[in-house]
């Protein structure tokens, strides 16, 4: 039998939840400064081509990191149990950071491909284990309000990536982007003597002292189905994001003609929208209000807002759909997460990497999906994101029940190491 013992806190928390938000939007910012540059950097490399192959190469550039983020989520949210959350979020973190380094030195395709995927395997390990990390350390009360910190974080870096990159990758030295091919590799270098400083500041942040999760041995079939159902609407819900968010930016360069500071515009109203929907997990009276209903009205508001505004293709109306789809979708899966850590009995460290790598999954099928799908038609990027959204609300109402949790299963054992 396992020698439980109380849960470690670090000395000083407030130092240990920085740390962990400095992480978390490095990782969203390296994404979101990734994003307008794909088109001009695939250009530079891959010089006169036709756009429906810069179309499917943005779509296949943007799946490989995900790909990535999946594979390694499930494998990251064990090890973080079994060894410890700090190795894990330190050699995790460490890959990353390299991983971003190497993309700006990289000279060939190939090469990009790889150290996307190098990058994307480190970054796979931070937003899992930091939300372990914190579920560990943090009373139920306090944890919704330091998730809800890491998730404004992720997206005050998704906010400022695209802005971030497109600035330091040409107007800081008054020219277009993309004038200066050298620069387009600015925001990478950035990003990576950034994440050199935190890696720095991690010992004294975290402390030395790892947290181990001992899971318990038994696993209701309640709860397995719940985790499973979980897990498949978290995929939908991804696979949604992914196609809209590649196909609004393949739309909005290509058929109306908005420049990459446009198209960064549109990404920050994206995130913004998406960090409101989840400031609402803040309210005592909205968590105790989530049901299937209440989730299956999320994907539902996005799939009809992405079905009216396709009515009337245009700035506006792509404005408008960011902002609905935004604010549906953005709730999903810190839904999910919350439900599940509130009464699953087991490692939170591999519970949030499944739901992470189901999410990452669905996230690199749409955007593989939705490049693929515009070099075929402008719109159907759109349509196939609210047929996935349409699914996902018939799912959520059917099977979807999460007071199966609550009523079946008792709080996780935790254990120091």
């Amino acid at each position: 039998m396992d020698v439980i013992s109380p849960t470690p806190r670090p000395r000083k928390p407030a130092r240990a939840i920085a740390l962990l938000a400095a992480m978390v939007f490095l990782v969203a910012l390296a994404y979101g400064a990734a994003q307008p540059l794909l088109q001009p950097m695939l250009m530079r490399h891959l010089g006169a081509v036709p756009s429906e192959d810069i179309s499917r190469q943005v779509g296949w550039l943007g799946g490989a990191y995900l790909i990535a983020l999946f594979f390694f989520a499930l494998i990251w949210g064990r090890l973080s149990d079994q060894v410890g959350r700090i190795t894990v979020l330190t050699v995790g973190f460490g890959l990353f950071v390299a991983g971003t380094a190497l993309t700006a030195l990289a000279t060939q395709i190939g090469w990009i491909y790889a150290t996307r995927l190098l990058a994307g395997a480190g970054a796979a390990a931070i937003v899992p284990t930091a939300q372990a990390y914190i579920a560990d350390i943090s009373s139920p009360e306090v944890r919704s309000r330091r998730f809800v910190v890491l998730g404004a974080m992720a997206f005050l870096g998704l906010v400022a990536g695209p802005a971030f990159g497109i600035w330091l990758a040409g107007p800081v030295m008054r020219e277009q982007v993309g004038q200066m091919p050298q620069m387009l590799h600015w925001p990478a270098w950035a990003i990576a003597a950034g994440g050199t400083l935190l890696l720095a500041f991690t010992p004294w942040a975290l402390g030395g002292e790892n947290i181990r999760v001992v899971p318990l041995c038994t696993d209701p079939e309640g709860s397995r189905r719940m985790v499973r159902q979980s897990m498949l609407l978290a995929f939908l819900a991804s696979v949604a994001v992914g196609t809209f968010e590649v196909g609004f930016n393949l739309f909005g360069s290509q058929m109306l003609g908005l420049n990459p500071s446009a198209i960064a515009a549109m990404f920050v109203t994206c995130s913004l929208v998406m960090l409101v929907a989840q400031s609402s997990l803040l309210l005592a009276a909205v968590r105790r209000r989530l049901n299937e209903r209440w989730l299956a009205a999320a994907f539902a508001g996005s799939a009809l807002a992405l079905l009216l505004t396709l009515l009337v293709p245009g700035p506006r109306a792509l404005g408008l759909m960011v902002a609905v789809v935004a604010m549906g979708a953005g709730i999903i899966v810190p839904v999910l997460s919350y439900k599940l850590l509130n009464g699953r009995p087991g490692a939170p460290g591999s519970l949030l990497g499944q739901l992470a790598a189901a999410g990452n999954l669905g996230q690199a099928v749409g955007v593989v999906g939705g490049g693929s799908a515009f070099a075929f038609h402008p719109m159907a990027p759109f349509w196939i994101a609210a047929a996935v959204l349409s699914a996902g609300a018939g799912l959520c109402w059917l099977v979807w029940r999460p007071q199966l949790l609550d009523d079946e299963l008792d709080e996780p054992r935790v254990s120091s190491r």
